[in-house]
């Protein structure tokens, strides 16, 4: 049942077009069954699509106040609001990519601030906060450029996720995200340091943006998909779109 259609476009980096839309309508079953090989995607063949479809799932993970919600209802939406909802429940999303005629499905889970990350999957399943949350095939870790604490949240997630994933899952992209960089002033770590520490030393991606203004938003999912190894994704000028909906009776949010 569709609720609401909203165009929304944007240019992305080298002139790429994305098109956002989410779909409003929960995955099928066994879709995403956490006890499967973590190695590479998932292939589903989706109905009427024409052809096999890959899916991803994405973990976003923060503390309190971090905009990393705001990350991504920016990027699925085009919207910002300034009154801070804090995250109480995990919350799924549904976009996907089409590119270059092939659809990769994508399962953005957004998760509300943990006080520590599951160290097995019982306790993963025991608490409805973290279910699903071992499983994902890459993490965005987000932190607030002025609020150094966030700083050291990311940065105890990600040895606590290096220390406790599921056996033969060590590759699992791992993506941190400095964001409010619109209040570049308030700064707490230099950028260069935090890059430097984040890329040379965690091997991990590093992405700051500003949800608030929607700057380096679809960046951000760009690396995303490139660290997923979306293979088509690593192509420079490749023209990437964003569609949740392939069936008119799919609702969808562009």
């Amino acid at each position: 049942m569709c609720s609401r259609w909203r165009p929304q476009r944007a240019q992305g980096k080298q002139g790429q077009q994305w098109l956002v839309l989410t779909v409003a309508e929960r995955p099928a079953p066994g879709i995403c069954s956490p006890g499967e090989p973590q190695a590479v995607a998932r292939t589903r063949w989706r109905s009427g699509a024409g052809g096999m479809v890959s899916t991803y799932r994405v973990a976003v993970l923060g503390a309190r106040g971090v905009g990393k919600s705001a990350i991504v209802r920016q990027f699925l939406y085009n919207e910002f609001s300034e009154v801070c909802v804090p995250t109480t429940a995990r919350r799924l999303y549904l976009p996907a990519v089409v590119m270059n005629g092939h659809v990769h499905d994508l399962q953005i889970l957004d998760f509300p601030p943990i006080s520590a990350f599951p160290v097995n999957t019982l306790q993963e399943w025991a608490d409805t906060c973290c279910r699903g949350l071992r499983s994902v095939h890459a993490y965005i870790l987000v932190y607030d450029i002025c609020c150094f604490d966030s700083f050291e949240y990311v940065k105890t997630i990600r040895q606590q996720i290096l220390e406790t994933r599921v056996i033969g899952t060590s590759e699992t992209p791992i993506i941190i995200v400095g964001n409010k960089r619109d209040l570049q002033r308030g700064r707490v770590i230099p950028r260069w340091n935090v890059s430097h520490l984040v890329r040379k030393t965690w091997k991990c991606g590093y992405v700051e943006c500003s949800a608030k203004y929607n700057w380096h938003i679809l960046l951000l999912f760009s690396e995303l998909l490139k660290s997923v190894g979306c293979a088509r994704c690593k192509h420079v000028h490749a023209a990437l779109r964003f569609q949740g909906a392939l069936r008119r009776n799919r609702c969808a949010i562009m």
